[in-house]
């Protein structure tokens, strides 16, 4: 478990949640202690700086996409890993909004709606969602929701090795297509260090052989849909401590683009 947020911290609690034994011989220079926040040997450091600290380093799992070039939400099967972890649905979806999500019959969390953000514009337009649940389910399971009215996918992804199953941080950011605006949009979260982000992103029509680039991401998965909006989603694992920002980016823009139309649709959260 974490270390206390606040109040009395000791070398023995540090070096204990560092993997140590109770009562051995520790230094704040070791090594095991000097990783969980990410120093180097000759970097100081300090005890106030382990306040809510964790040894743990949550990984992610991508397992797959459901989606639909119709009206409605991208409805379909996934194949989940035995044992309890997170699972997290992040969904691109055009319409006025999406309400909720299911796993099997259980209801998933919502981390983050693009939806709600500032400069999200046309409400009918895409959005970006991520959503989260802690389940010991396997094997296929059907994942459902409302919303969508053409050109939805879902990407789902496992989290293992977690310290807490509630993200320790969120975000959504919208951007549209305005006069000289550019073809990047940045999200940026507070990143706890080894901890894992999952982000979700919609944009307009990217010549599918470029596509999106996401900065700071260790694996991106991403799928044209009728020339029309490029669906994406995103993991980076082993996170700084401190702010990370995504600059999500179309390389290569097609000829899709209307005024008022969507650049990017971003969400994210994070894990520790």
């Amino acid at each position: 478990m974490p270390l206390p947020g606040s109040g009395q911290i000791d070398l023995n609690a540090i070096h204990v949640e560092a993997g140590g034994s109770s009562g051995s011989q520790a230094a704040m220079n070791d090594s095991d202690i000097r990783a969980m926040i990410g120093k180097g040997s000759t970097s100081q450091n300090s005890f106030n700086e382990y306040y809510g600290v964790s040894a743990a380093a949550p990984s992610a799992t991508y397992k797959g996409r459901t989606l639909t070039t119709g009206n409605g939400f991208p409805a379909g099967y996934v194949s989940l890993s035995s044992g309890t972890k997170i699972v997290v649905v992040t969904l691109q979806i055009p319409g006025y909004t999406n309400t909720y999500c299911y796993l099997g019959s259980s209801a998933m969390t919502k981390a983050a709606d693009s939806f709600t953000a500032s400069g999200h514009g046309n409400p009918a337009g895409s959005h970006s969602v991520v959503y989260y649940l802690v389940t010991s389910a396997s094997g296929s399971q059907y994942i459902s929701g409302n919303g969508g009215s053409g050109r939805s996918t879902s990407h789902v992804w496992e989290i293992t090795g977690y310290n807490s199953s509630t993200p320790t941080a969120t975000a959504a950011v919208s951007q549209n297509n305005t006069a000289n605006v550019g073809y990047s949009k940045t999200i940026s979260l507070s990143t706890q260090y080894n901890g894992v982000t999952i982000g979700s992103g919609v944009t307009e029509d990217t010549i599918p052989a470029n596509g999106v680039t996401v900065s700071n991401s260790d694996q991106l998965l991403q799928i044209d849909l009728e020339s029309a909006t490029n669906h994406y989603s995103w993991k980076d694992e082993g996170t700084g401590l401190g702010t990370t920002s995504y600059v999500c980016t179309q390389t290569n823009p097609g000829n899709n683009g209307v005024a008022g139309g969507t650049v990017h649709r971003l969400a994210a959260a994070h894990w520790k």
